[in-house]
């Protein structure tokens, strides 16, 4: 019970901090759109598949190696912080060779990316990937030690900084052309790492220093050198391969769209309505999901260790049936409000702009499900030492949606690619449940099956505001209050979710009361 109340309460620690910091970085997207344009996103946007490639490969994976290594050496009263030490100074160089490396490649990138105007950009981004390295290993060090306020806080310092120098700089060098004002935004998110470094770095000091612990050991062994490297290789790999399909995307998407006819105004544009607004809206509820993967990683492995089956069936079981049960209402929510929603958060769009943006949040919408869920998965592989299947499934995904991407973005344009993202999704998805299934002979499918009749039948009752009201805001109001209602109301009535899941979680003694109320048969 002690370790399943540490883990909600980290997960839901991380999950706090992730939603708001999405929160605020949506809310920096909008006034960011409006100053920058479609044109302007879409060469800011380019800058961030790139980046995000090499601080995955900066990093090897070992934040979340060193998280899963401090988790299990700390149940059994080992030393620890020699891992720390040594991942922070393999961090420390990676990613200097890879700041160095962006920078002095940055002509050759924004050619390759079809559109020249992105090489400086590239020049100012490059110094946040050693700031990245720093933050990714301390916390990986404060996630294994299950003490997730650092990581939820800096998440929220990281968006604060960046909105607040990214959109006044932004909005300063607008003056001067779009180029200038993705630039001024460009610089903010440097500066952003930059404070949350500094963050992490003086949390650690000031905890270290008031929990007096023992001098340990700095150095680690042959032997523990070899045991870290057993972790975090796979899980590189397994990292970086979703910036590498995103990396991709920035390559070809533009491209292709330029050899059906557009030119590189227009195609990036485009590019720039789908990995900018509609990515920061799906990646909103992704977020809330996803924390409960960063969290499990280091508590199942804690369960493996110590042999405890039940309880890495209970963590599993509990966290794929979360990210359903926030996941589906949250995509059908957005396939049926994707134009009001749009319309609403993005009023300066031109007509034509806010009908393809539109288009792709419809489309994209699935994402929010498949894409949590196979996280949760990858993660839970990784806990259990079959990471080389998580990449298996992945690297099938991306082959399918590389192929898809570049044949039907030729063929029906933009929204090709957003159909290509989805097969990406689903197909991972489902071969990772295969083999999580095979592994653990975990059955969730009437569940699962069970959320999803909930979410379609309070989306369909949704649509009513969506037809009837004109005003964005007020059908988004009334749709999502009345959506959200209904589909909760109808997960309890079908019994979606047992009440011992509720009682785990926060504020579960209230959903255990709606609970019994929704089910009055079953009680006196």
């Amino acid at each position: 019970m002690k370790t399943k109340s540490k883990l909600i309460g980290g997960a839901t620690l991380l999950a706090v901090g992730n939603v708001v910091a999405k929160i605020i970085g949506a809310l920096y997207r909008i006034p960011l759109t409006n100053v920058l344009g479609a044109e302007g996103m879409g060469m800011y946007q380019l800058v961030f598949p790139v980046f995000a490639l090499f601080m995955i490969l900066s990093s090897a994976g070992i934040p979340t190696a060193l998280s899963r290594i401090v988790a299990e050496k700390r149940a059994f009263g080992f030393d620890c912080k020699k891992y720390l030490v040594s991942a922070l100074i393999v961090l420390s160089v990676l990613s200097i060779v890879a700041s160095v490396t962006v920078s002095a490649l940055s002509d050759k990138l924004s050619s390759w990316q079809g559109n020249d105007g992105v090489s400086t950009g590239y020049k100012l981004i490059a110094p946040s990937i050693f700031f990245v390295g720093i933050i990714a290993g301390l916390r990986g060090w404060f996630q294994g030690e299950m003490y997730m306020t650092p990581t939820a806080v800096s998440n929220v310092i990281e968006q604060i900084v960046k909105l607040a120098v990214g959109l006044g700089l932004s909005l300063n060098f607008s003056r001067y052309g779009t180029e200038y004002a993705v630039y001024g935004a460009i610089i903010g998110v440097t500066a952003s790492e930059a404070v949350a470094t500094v963050y992490l770095v003086v949390t650690y000091f000031v905890r270290e220093k008031r929990k007096g612990r023992r001098k340990e050991t700095l150095r680690l062994t042959r032997t523990e050198w070899a045991e870290m490297a057993k972790i975090a290789l796979p899980i590189a790999v397994t990292s970086a391969l979703l910036p590498t399909s995103n990396f991709f995307d920035s390559m070809i998407i533009v491209n292709v769209l330029k050899w059906r006819g557009e030119d590189t105004v227009v195609a990036t544009a485009e590019y720039g309505l789908l990995s900018g607004p509609v990515a920061s809206l799906i990646n909103l509820p992704v977020a809330l999901i996803v924390s409960l993967a960063i969290a499990i990683v280091p508590s199942v492995s804690q369960s493996r260790v110590n042999h405890d089956a039940s309880g890495i069936l209970y963590k599993s079981a509990l966290s794929i049936k979360i990210a359903y049960t926030i996941g589906v209402p949250s995509a059908i929510f957005m396939m049926i409000f994707s134009s009001n929603v749009i319309g609403f958060l993005y009023p300066s769009l031109s007509a034509v702009n806010l009908k393809t943006a539109s288009d792709l949040l419809l489309i994209n919408a699935v994402n929010v499900v498949t894409i949590s869920a196979m996280q949760i998965y990858v993660s839970l592989m990784q806990a259990l030492d079959r990471a080389k299947t998580a990449v298996l499934s992945i690297v099938f995904g991306i082959i399918v949606k590389s192929a898809l991407t570049v044949g039907l973005v030729y063929a029906i344009g933009i929204n090709g690619a957003s159909v290509a993202s989805v097969a990406f999704g689903a197909t991972s998805l489902s071969a990772l449940v295969i083999a999580f299934f095979k592994l653990t002979d975990l059955r969730l499918e009437d569940k699962v099956g069970r959320i999803i009749l909930a979410g379609v039948i309070a989306g369909l009752i949704s649509i009513i505001p969506r037809v009837f009201i004109v005003a964005d805001i007020v059908a988004l109001a009334v749709g999502f209050v009345l959506n959200y209602i209904i589909y909760f109301y109808l997960v309890f009535l079908f019994g979606a979710v047992d009440k011992s899941e509720l009682e785990s979680l926060p504020l579960g003694k209230a959903f255990v009361k709606i609970y019994k109320i929704v089910r009055f048969w079953e009680y006196d």
